[in-house]
C-alpha cells in the first residue's frame, strides 16, 4: 500500500512540470571588451555566425513553458581563428540566461551569453507594430482568438 501511495504521489508531482520547449532561434549578446562594442544578435540553430575572431555555432536552445519560471539554456560550440587561420575550440557547452556566470566562456577579449530562446509557435500569433496599424489585421486577430467574434450577428 505504501508503494502504491508513493508511486501515485511521485507521478502526480513529476507531471506538474512541463517539458522544455526546443526552439530554432535565439537572441545572444556579445561584448568586445577591448572596444566596448556590444552586439545583440538573433541566431539560428546550426547556422554559424561570426563575432570578431570568433565563430559561434548554436547547437540547441531550450526554454520553459510560459506558466513556469523563465529559463533559457543554449548549447554552443565556439571557435577562434588564430593568426594562422587555424580554428581552436574556445567554448563547448551549455549557457543559461538566468545565470550566465554558471557556465561562462573564458576569453580575454570576448564575452558571449544567451539572452533568450524564441518560441516560434508563440511568436507566430504576435503581430508586429506594422501589422497592428492596419484595422483588418486587428479584426483577424480578434476572430482567431475568440470564435464567438468570428460569427456575424444577425440584427
Amino acid at each position: 500500500m505504501k508503494k502504491l501511495l508513493f508511486l501515485s504521489v511521485f507521478f502526480y508531482c513529476s507531471s506538474v512540470f512541463g517539458a522544455d520547449i526546443e526552439t530554432k532561434t535565439m537572441m545572444i549578446r556579445g561584448v568586445d571588451k577591448v572596444t566596448g562594442h556590444v552586439s545583440t544578435v538573433k541566431a539560428t540553430v546550426h547556422e554559424p555566425l561570426e563575432f570578431g575572431s570568433l565563430m559561434i555555432i548554436p547547437e540547441k536552445c531550450l526554454t520553459k513553458p510560459p506558466e513556469e519560471t523563465p529559463e533559457n539554456a543554449a548549447f554552443f560550440r565556439i571557435f577562434e581563428k588564430d593568426s594562422d587561420g587555424v580554428q581552436q575550440t574556445v567554448f563547448n557547452g551549455w549557457m543559461f540566461s538566468s545565470n550566465p556566470a554558471l557556465s561562462a566562456m573564458e576569453h580575454a577579449r570576448y564575452d558571449i551569453w544567451v539572452l533568450y530562446c524564441i518560441n516560434d509557435d508563440l511568436n507566430s500569433k504576435i503581430l508586429s507594430p506594422e501589422k497592428i496599424s492596419q484595422e483588418e489585421d486587428l479584426n483577424l486577430v480578434a476572430e482567431d482568438d475568440n470564435p464567438a467574434l468570428s460569427e456575424e450577428s444577425e440584427d
